[in-house]
């Protein structure tokens, strides 16, 4: 059994380069260890949740980041993670970097099992492994109600790309010309009116329809009533 003052000589040694294949083996043992992987998954969880309702990288992103090497570097010390793993938590990333450029949720839930299978994929019991990412899921989810429930945070990224802006009459849209403002308007018919037609407003061509009755062309009418892209007329 190792003392803590060992595990920091350890690591002292690491930083001048000189630790040997039974420190690096220590080193992975304790990085591996039940506690120690508890604590990492969930500042890597806890620290990337955090980073993803903040509107810049900070240093709970960071720390995940660099928490995400150490796990996945300690138990490669010991030849306890496959390629399979590595290979899901990439795909995973990708797939939940993509999701924020893409409308939908499919990808970002593909993503995030991902990356929950390879952490669960790490280390020679699956059981354990998966009692620790469930205690971490747990604790991650507590922090997200505290950051959506608590401090109503939102995720950054979506106010970029998504329209928020309400796109009604009130607020200045319109999906069509308004004409509103030719009710009242004295115009021809360009064409004959049964009961729609053309009528000429200000030599410009505008789609219309009778109140009910047949207008003949060159006739003189007044607009009498704008719905939308509809203009009604009546002769006068």
């Amino acid at each position: 059994m190792i003392s803590v003052y060992e595990y920091i000589l350890i690591f002292i040694h690491l930083d001048l380069g000189i630790v040997s294949g039974q420190n690096a083996n220590s080193i992975g043992e304790l990085i591996s260890s039940p506690i120690v992987t508890l604590i990492l998954t969930c500042i890597i969880f806890l620290g990337a949740l955090y980073q993803l309702y903040s509107h810049r990288i900070n240093i709970a992103g960071i720390i995940s980041m660099i928490c995400t090497l150490i796990f996945f570097i300690g138990y490669a010390i010991i030849d306890e993670i496959s390629l399979i793993s590595v290979l899901l938590f990439v795909i995973g990333a990708l797939l939940v970097v993509i999701e924020l450029f893409v409308v939908g949720a499919v990808l970002g839930i593909l993503g995030f099992i991902s990356i929950i299978a390879s952490f669960v994929l790490v280390g020679d019991s699956i059981l354990n492994m998966g009692i620790i990412i469930a205690v971490s899921l747990l604790v991650t989810t507590i922090e997200w109600v505290i950051l959506v429930k608590g401090f109503n945070r939102k995720i950054p990224f979506f106010d970029k790309v998504i329209l928020k802006d309400s796109t009604n009459k009130e607020s200045g849209y319109t999906s069509h010309d308004d004409r509103s403002h030719l009710i009242g308007k004295l115009c021809t018919t360009y064409t004959a009116l049964r009961p729609s037609g053309i009528i000429l407003v200000d030599d410009q061509r505008i789609d219309a329809v009778s109140d009910g009755s047949f207008i003949q062309k060159d006739q003189e009418v007044r607009i009498i009533q704008v719905e939308g892209t509809r203009v009604v007329v009546r002769e006068i």
